[in-house]
């Protein structure tokens, strides 16, 4: 029995050392896909791994350090969660978990997305994500309202279909542009999402589906519990 032990923990040992001095035989790459985004795909995983400083290829079996790869992959901004391991038969398997944009911002000095993590994406020469666009002097006190609101709009069939853009004018004052008619939807401060928007479906479905979309020039949500809507025509209220 003993001597069985030892043979046995002398072949382990053997096929390890064996192993541990192959060089990689295969790179298998697994994008999260599901969601619809494209930011990253196996070309740019590929070249994150098989160049400087990592050059797996290169690198025996046993000296590759998958820790290291995996935060070389969490560097790149598109790169939410990177998993790495190797199999038995000398592949390496790597799996990526994109960034989710939520909101695509544009402060007149800077463009970029912003994640569900409220961190920052820069945009990508591969892919542009259809999200609520943002527009104004935004800065990082903003974002989490207007990630809130984006869930919000998002979540609503009626919201998602009119509602476009979101514009910052002066702090705390918001207004929402619309993809069809040509008038502004005055938001005022990023609050009481569910009141406002409210009263802004049944605002749609009372007047503005019965005289068109044309006819106001401004619908104001900022007064508590009422609509201000500014004609078109002569201005009145």
């Amino acid at each position: 029995m003993i001597l069985g032990i030892l043979i046995l923990g002398f072949l382990v040992s053997f096929s390890a050392i064996r192993h541990a001095g192959k060089t990689l035989k295969e790179i298998r790459i697994h994008i999260d896909n599901e969601s619809g985004l494209r930011f990253i795909n196996d070309s740019l995983v590929t070249r994150i791994i098989e160049g400087k400083p990592l050059y797996v290829r290169t690198v025996n079996l046993g000296s590759l350090d998958v820790a290291k790869v995996e935060r070389a992959l969490d560097e790149d901004p598109f790169v939410k969660k990177a998993h790495v391991f190797q199999e038995v038969d000398g592949g390496l398997n790597v799996k990526i978990e994109q960034e989710i944009p939520i909101l695509r911002v544009n402060t007149g000095t800077d463009e970029y997305y912003l994640s569900e993590e409220l961190a920052k994406i820069p945009l990508s020469n591969l892919y542009a994500s259809e999200v609520l666009l943002v527009g104004g002097r935004i800065d990082e006190d903003d974002y989490l309202a207007l990630s809130e609101l984006s869930k919000f709009i998002k979540a609503d069939k009626l919201l998602t279909k009119h509602i476009i853009a979101v514009k910052k004018q002066a702090p705390n004052s918001f207004i929402l542009l619309v993809n069809k008619g040509d008038y502004i939807i005055e938001f005022g401060e990023l609050e009481n999402f569910e009141d406002k928007f409210k009263r802004l479906k049944l605002f749609y479905d009372q007047y503005l589906g019965k005289v068109g979309l044309d006819f106001y020039q401004k619908i104001s949500l900022k007064f508590n519990n009422q609509i201000v809507a500014t004609k078109r025509e002569s201005d009145e209220k």
